[in-house]
């Protein structure tokens, strides 16, 4: 080869590297066109939640309400519209709280699980978490048992159920450390502050208990843990709380069938005397894993992100995502690309919108894009997002009239 030639060969190939670098910096795709489709949930429906399986079936759960009490409902989408809705169970003694929302999770093929909250007999204030399986696809469920074995009249929910070593695994918020010599109490004996833990359970295909462990001693009261499968396995995300009242975001990787020590995401320092009720969402994809948050350190609400290359071992700094007008309620998803698409709740000159934002991986950030109005004063739905087929799918509350649950999709193949 002649030195004019092999000088080409250089410069051409110093030019690719730099159209690559410039694609990879690029602001990403602008506005998706977002369909509502149908809803399978009735008037009065609430509580909506959305699971993806593992061949990519979307889930859509509710509660809706019956002549005495509740029935939590499920349905499968299926090109573009949702299936006939069935039911998993129903009752008249079911706590039903917007922010604790049931859900409805396939784990494989046959097995689903799913968990909503009863009332403890006797009880004003106290709840448990209920747990069912279906070993037939969801068309039949075997008698429910508790999530927890602790037999304190205190609450139990907030519970994220996901697939664990063939069967199910389950996070919770629980109550059972205000309970000291059968009082419910704010410090211990020694003055020592008292607070909600963080909980995991894990269970067969056939029910039986294989694991029971608590994770933290104190967490945020009442902000909903999440958790995504990477590549190295199961990582949760939840609220943390010191006895100095700081409430900043976790995360727990699982390696070697244990669970990790809690590290900070990237500390806030946020100081709140009382639960925000506003918990972080994460989604993984491989070694990918993307975690958004809500915060409202030094009394400035914003939206973050925070991404990791190495199955959440390690996060780089927060990309900011929403500082006018957010009231948190997050949920996230990484897309083929590796791109992220944020969801979260925002006043606008109309009310409070559902919003949407795409974070390439280089982390420059797109425009934001409202997806739904919601016809309410205040932030009262966790509306949900997924990812399956390339498309992203929603589900919220609409309060207007008797209010009901409301599904959007949108193409994001871009």
């Amino acid at each position: 080869m002649s030195r004019r030639s092999a000088a080409y060969l250089r410069v051409l190939s110093l030019a690719v590297l730099v159209l690559l670098a410039l694609g990879c910096d690029r602001p990403p795709p602008g506005p998706v066109t977002v369909t509502e489709v149908v809803s399978p949930a009735a008037a009065g429906s609430g509580q909506p939640n959305l699971a993806v399986g593992p061949e990519g079936e979307v889930i859509l759960s509710w509660l809706e309400p019956t002549l005495d009490g509740y029935a939590l409902k499920f349905s499968s989408l299926r090109a573009d519209a949702w299936s006939a809705a069935r039911t998993v169970a129903e009752g008249d003694n079911w706590f039903v709280n917007w922010a604790d929302i049931p859900s409805v999770v396939q784990i494989s093929e046959d097995l689903w699980a799913a968990h909503w909250l009863r009332y403890q007999p006797d009880s004003y204030f106290a709840y448990d978490a209920m747990l069912a399986l279906s070993t037939d696809g969801g068309a039949s469920w075997q008698a429910p048992l508790l999530l927890h074995q602790d037999g304190t009249e205190s609450e139990h929910g907030f519970v994220t159920l996901f697939p664990q070593q063939g069967g199910v695994g389950a996070v919770w918020l629980d109550g059972r450390n205000f309970i000291q010599d059968g009082e419910y109490l704010y410090e211990d004996a020694a003055g020592n502050l008292l607070g909600t833990g963080v909980h995991y359970a894990r269970f067969s295909a056939a029910g039986e208990r294989r694991e029971s462990i608590e994770l933290d001693n104190m967490a945020c009261d009442c902000c909903l843990p999440d958790v995504a499968l990477a590549s190295g396995g199961p990582v949760l995300v939840y609220r943390d709380r010191t006895t100095e009242e700081v409430r900043d975001i976790v995360i727990r990787r699982m390696a070697d069938a244990r669970w990790q020590a809690a590290l900070p995401i990237s500390p806030d320092n946020w100081v709140i005397e009382g639960c925000p009720i506003n918990g972080p969402a994460v989604a993984a994809d491989e070694d990918t894993v993307a975690v958004v948050w809500f915060t409202a350190a030094a009394n400035n609400p914003s939206v973050r992100l925070a991404r990791s290359v190495d199955a959440g071992r390690s996060f780089g700094e927060p990309v900011e995502i929403d500082t006018t007008g957010s009231f948190g309620h997050v949920d996230v998803v990484v897309i083929d690309s590796g791109d992220a698409v944020v969801s979260w709740l925002r006043s606008e000159a109309d009310g409070v919108a559902l919003v949407i934002r795409r974070v390439s991986s280089a982390g420059l950030v797109g425009d934001s894009q409202t997806v739904a109005f919601i016809d309410i004063g205040r932030p009262a739905d966790f509306p949900r997002m997924v990812y399956a087929d390339q498309r992203l799918v929603f589900a919220w509350t609409d309060f207007e009239d008797a209010g009901a649950v409301r599904t959007a999709v949108a193409d994001i193949t871009r």
